[in-house]
């Protein structure tokens, strides 16, 4: 739940990760990446399933990624950044386009991860860095979400959101460093 209604608590990814398109897509992606579960959908959330047959119900993202995350295969951001390439993109459009979510406390140096897969599935890339924070880098790490109508970069610390920043505009289209750089002068060279 996103906590706009009287149903629950703040979920920090509510509008990001709702609807039954992107929650069967979080779905397909946690059994590629957690064996040992089968995670399926239910109109307000998830189920998670051991082998043992022991279940669960999720209704917010953290249950579902703190459920999951001990069962969780992948070691590196490199690893996630290649699983986010090989899952296949959503064709419909992202909504709720311009949500952020609630704004960090306080500023954070942090690690960015995930800069390998930036043009996956917004919902997808939340789950690895949320799966990724509970199971092998606590932070201070941050993943930028920029190809939106509204960028935020999400902090994580301790392996737990911490809430996000705005990324700026000139962040958002910032041209590499190495271009930034004044063009090196030979000397002059006599023959």
């Amino acid at each position: 739940m996103c906590g706009a209604c009287s149903g629950g608590a703040y979920d920090w990814a509510g509008p990001l990760v709702s609807g039954p398109i992107r929650r069967a897509s979080i779905a397909r992606f946690l059994n590629r990446s957690c064996p040992g579960i089968t995670v399926k959908t239910f109109p307000q959330g998830w189920t998670i399933a051991t082998r043992t047959g022991a279940s669960k119900t999720a209704k917010a993202f953290n249950d579902l990624l703190e459920a999951a995350a001990p069962h969780s295969s992948v070691r590196t951001w490199a690893e996630f950044d290649e699983l986010l390439l090989a899952t296949s993109s959503s064709t419909h459009p992202e909504e709720f386009d311009e949500y952020q979510p609630r704004p960090a406390d306080k500023a954070l140096d942090a690690q960015t991860v995930l800069t390998g897969s930036s043009l996956a599935a917004a919902h997808l890339r939340l789950t690895a860095f949320g799966l990724g924070i509970r199971t092998f880098d606590p932070g201070p790490v941050a993943v930028n979400v920029e190809h939106r109508q509204a960028p935020f970069r999400l902090l994580a610390l301790s392996g737990q959101v911490l809430g996000s920043t705005e990324i700026s505009t000139l962040a958002h289209h910032s041209v590499p460093a190495t271009l930034h750089q004044q063009p090196r002068t030979l000397p002059d060279m006599e023959t």
